[in-house]
């Protein structure tokens, strides 16, 4: 059947499952939020409020006042004031994932092979 000629009340009907109706069935099935990946609740939490509070002010630390080349040098400028930072996210999921439908001899992810690691 092609969409053209499908009825506009049965396009509405299908809009209101997907994206009503399913995604509360979801929501309410037992055990739904055990395949989330690791911190992936505390990212939802983290997000919910529209309001974002910053505790500095960027534009007014000395080791970001200056032209970067590269993704490194950011870094090393962040880490001059985020001390702790660089152990904490060799810690997180961010860093560790492997993708689990990559070869065994060549995994790939942040914690294995990869062109991105700064």
């Amino acid at each position: 059947m092609r969409l053209s000629r499908i009825s506009p009340a049965l396009l509405a009907l299908l809009w209101v499952l997907v994206n009503a109706v399913v995604p509360l069935a979801r929501a309410a099935a037992p055990g739904s939020g055990d395949h989330q990946a690791p911190g992936r609740e505390m990212a939802q939490q983290a997000t919910r409020e529209a309001k974002r509070w910053i505790t500095s002010d960027h534009s007014k630390h000395e080791a970001l006042k200056q032209p970067f080349a590269s993704g490194p040098e950011v870094t090393k400028a962040c880490l001059s004031c985020h001390t702790e930072a660089a152990a904490q996210i060799h810690k997180s999921i961010h860093w560790t994932w492997v993708d689990p439908a990559s070869p065994k001899d060549k995994p790939m992810g942040k914690g294995a092979l990869t062109v991105n690691n700064f």
